[in-house]
């Protein structure tokens, strides 16, 4: 019998990083900021109800989509991002694999009709943040609050082209509860 999966994992991460994952944050590192790009990882559910990962989730698409509309920024498809759900790897290799500059994490937690979201841009070259910021809001407010979140990341973002003017995030109802 071969050896487990677990040993097989500690080893990899014992051996140091893989050269071309090395290789790869170095090109990221000399690419220009008129390259700017980003991927949106998916929010972890700190919710007491596991159940809420539904909303989580959603909330991470509303983003992904709200930047795609940014022009000069390259945004992950949201399929290339999930794939890391769960997964606790170093954001520098996750940017690496994604090929972006930047990456965005955060949580959800959702209490009753309360909803608390931090979300942070990371610098996919160093590991390091770039901003943070907490957001609260009630669930009537889930719009004007991607929307606020959306915005404060396209601040935050290294852009030398226009910034994002206008709306972002384009509601596909306004009923909160059919949402």
């Amino acid at each position: 019998m071969g050896r487990s999966h677990e040993a097989r994992l500690k080893e990899e991460l014992d051996a140091g990083p893989d050269p071309q994952v090395v290789a790869a944050v170095e090109r990221l590192r000399t690419q220009t900021a008129d390259q700017a790009s980003v991927g949106i990882l998916p929010f972890v559910n700190m919710s007491p109800e596991h159940d809420n990962d539904y909303f989580s989730d959603g909330m991470t698409e509303e983003l992904t989509n709200a930047l795609t509309h940014v022009p000069g920024l390259r945004v992950a498809s949201r399929t290339s991002a999930f794939a890391f759900k769960g997964k606790q790897l170093d954001l520098r290799e996750i940017g690496a694999r994604l090929g972006v500059r930047s990456v965005v994490e955060g949580s959800v937690r959702k209490v009753g009709n309360r909803i608390r979201i931090t979300a942070q841009l990371i610098d996919a070259g160093s590991g390091y943040h770039i901003w943070s910021q907490v957001f609260e809001r009630t669930v009537h407010d889930v719009f004007t609050l991607q929307e606020e979140i959306s915005q404060a990341i396209v601040r935050a973002l290294p852009l030398t082209h226009s910034r994002a003017g206008g709306s972002l995030v384009r509601p596909p109802t306004s009923l909160v509860e059919a949402y």
